[in-house]
């Protein structure tokens, strides 16, 4: 019992001595990598157990002596770690991917920003009726300034990008500010700022201007300054049929016509006869001509004096017949050896004008003559509104006179409650006769006698509504046209006829006015073109909507989405 006791004291020799402690002694790299084996996985069954306990008792004998003399600086980590660590790593790449991927989101939402800015025409321009676009007739006046240009437009520019200003009206302002970006990205030789009013009280004073408010748009150059009023920007029309109101937008054509207007060397001179209770009121077609690049001056025929520098004078329907001695201003005027350029006198009727005998008098020297009868359209096919008297009119009848090369026909001309011209000769004394336009040849005349019976068996034929008589005067060895221009119909030049989208008279009118002056080139100015704005914005079909949001936004987009998951989930599950 003693020599039992002492044995396990022994040193290391005595230990080798025991045989039945060698046989269950376990090896020193065994003893190193139990606690790896007691760190297996729960899913490792017994079976894989045993076979690694058996591997580990083979390689012992081959490396038990290198163990002991040099400990294993690198030892096993269990494959629970590992897979713990891999997990770690992928979930960081993740982050780091995610991160860079907004990042690079950021940063191209921040250039396209500030190129947007920069160069204004890569904005799409996805309004119905391109509201947002320059029309190519306003980009050829853009590339065509040399002179130095300024738009001001008046305003804190914070409130004209935000539709602030008039938003009210439901006028779309901003387009002010998005035009005016696009212009002066076109050309360098313009510029745009904005004065606010409100901090800058002595501006209108130091332009000379009185009516300046906020909204208004002043284009200048160093020749001469335009000022843009808000109606001239944008407008309201009502159907009194409906009762509907719609908002219409001339922004582009208005500031593409005021920089015509102050970069031209000289603008023709259109002077409006006052003083004989003129029926219509001019102010549209004085809007109208200005926007084409001329200028208009007002002066009474009894007391004044035609302007010296007037191309054209216009008699606006006048109630009272004029004067021996106002006539005389208009034979001078027309005989003017002073003026170097074609000069016109434009005269307007209606069908219950009173007589006129001396007027009536000076037109027939001139081959014309006007009856009092009102010329009216049989063929629904040919008149405008539902109404026989509002007849559409044929243009460029007579091939010897094209009021625009570039304008072969004038579409939708209306011209209603227009009086018959008579063209009396078609050449005597150097004076010729022409017609510019007519009614169709379903039309015909009634006056204040006319009776049912009458109307009913009234002649059709094509009645002449635009007459001219011309004469050359030669000055200095260059021939300058004289020219007496009659319209049957007055309001055919009146507010929402002349400036309405769906008739073409304010074109027609603009390229009388410039024939009559001399100014053919088109280029001299503008056709400022209303647009209606209050339309739907966005122009998409209805099958195209429902393709877009059900079919994309709804169906297709949410299953790339779950087909993406379901693809990284199934790479993910072999993991």
């Amino acid at each position: 019992m003693s020599e039992e006791k002492k044995a396990p004291q022994d040193a290391e020799g005595t230990i080798e001595q025991s045989t039945p402690a060698e046989e269950t002694q376990i090896p020193a790299q065994e003893a190193e990598s139990a606690p790896e084996a007691e760190q297996l996985p729960e899913e490792q069954t017994a079976e894989e157990a045993v076979m690694a306990e058996d591997a580990a008792e083979d390689e012992s004998e081959e490396d038990a002596l290198s163990t002991e003399e040099e400990p294993n600086e690198h030892p096993r980590q269990p494959f629970g770690n590992v897979l713990s660590s891999q997990k770690i790593r992928r979930r960081g790449i993740s982050t780091v991917f995610t991160a860079v991927f907004l990042a690079v989101i950021i940063l191209l939402n921040v250039i396209v920003s500030m190129l947007s800015t920069r160069f204004p025409s890569i904005n799409l321009d996805l309004s119905a009726q391109k509201t947002n676009s320059l029309t190519e007739d306003a980009l050829k006046v853009v590339d065509a300034v040399k002179l130095p240009t300024t738009i001001t437009i008046l305003g804190p520019e914070t409130d004209v990008r935000d539709n602030v200003l008039y938003s009210g009206y439901g006028f779309n302002y901003s387009q002010v500010a998005v035009l005016s970006d696009k212009i002066k990205e076109r050309n360098s030789n313009i510029t745009v700022k904005y004065v606010d009013l409100d901090k800058n009280p002595t501006y209108a004073s130091e332009l000379g201007e009185t009516n300046l408010t906020a909204g208004c748009v002043v284009v200048s150059t160093e020749k001469r300054h335009r000022v843009l009023q808000i109606t001239d920007l944008f407008s309201q029309q009502t159907d009194y049929t409906t009762g509907a109101a719609s908002t219409y937008s001339m922004v582009g054509t208005a500031l593409a016509s005021a920089i015509s207007q102050v970069n031209s060397e000289k603008l023709p001179v259109i002077a409006f006869a006052t003083g004989h209770e003129e029926i219509y009121d001019t102010t549209a077609l004085q809007s109208v001509l200005k926007n084409a690049s001329f200028e208009t001056v007002s002066f009474n025929m009894l007391t004044d004096e035609i302007p010296a520098n007037a191309q054209m004078v216009m008699l606006a329907s006048p109630a009272t017949d004029y004067t021996p001695q106002e006539l005389k201003k208009l034979d001078t005027f027309l005989e003017n050896n002073k003026l170097a350029a074609d000069r016109s006198l434009l005269i307007t009727f209606y069908p219950s004008q009173e007589a006129l005998p001396n007027l009536s008098s000076f037109l027939k020297e001139w081959g014309i003559e006007v009856p009092r009868a009102m010329v009216v359209e049989r063929d629904q096919s040919h008149v405008a509104q539902s109404d026989a008297s509002f007849i559409l009119t044929q243009t460029n009848v007579d091939s010897t006179i094209t009021l625009n090369s570039q304008s072969a026909q004038y579409d939708n001309v209306v011209m209603p409650q227009s009086s018959p011209i008579n063209l009396l000769f078609t050449s005597r004394d150097g004076v010729t006769t022409h017609t510019l336009a007519q009614s169709y040849d379903t039309s015909y005349l009634v006056d204040s006698s006319s009776t049912e019976e009458t109307v009913n068996n009234a002649k059709q034929q094509a009645y002449t509504t635009v007459a001219l008589a011309q004469k050359n005067l030669s000055l200095d060895g260059t021939i300058y046209k004289q020219n007496v221009i009659v319209a049957g119909s007055s309001p055919m030049f009146a507010e929402g006829v002349i400036n309405a989208s769906a008739y073409g008279n304010g074109k027609y009118v603009t390229d009388l006015a410039r024939y009559a002056t001399g100014e053919t080139d088109s280029n001299t100015g503008i056709l400022v073109t209303p647009v209606q704005t209050n339309q739907v914005d966005i122009n998409l079909s209805q099958s195209a909507s429902v393709i877009l949001g059900f079919g994309v936004f709804t169906i297709l987009i949410p299953l790339c989405v779950l087909a993406a998951g379901f693809v990284v989930f199934l790479k993910r599950r072999h993991l």
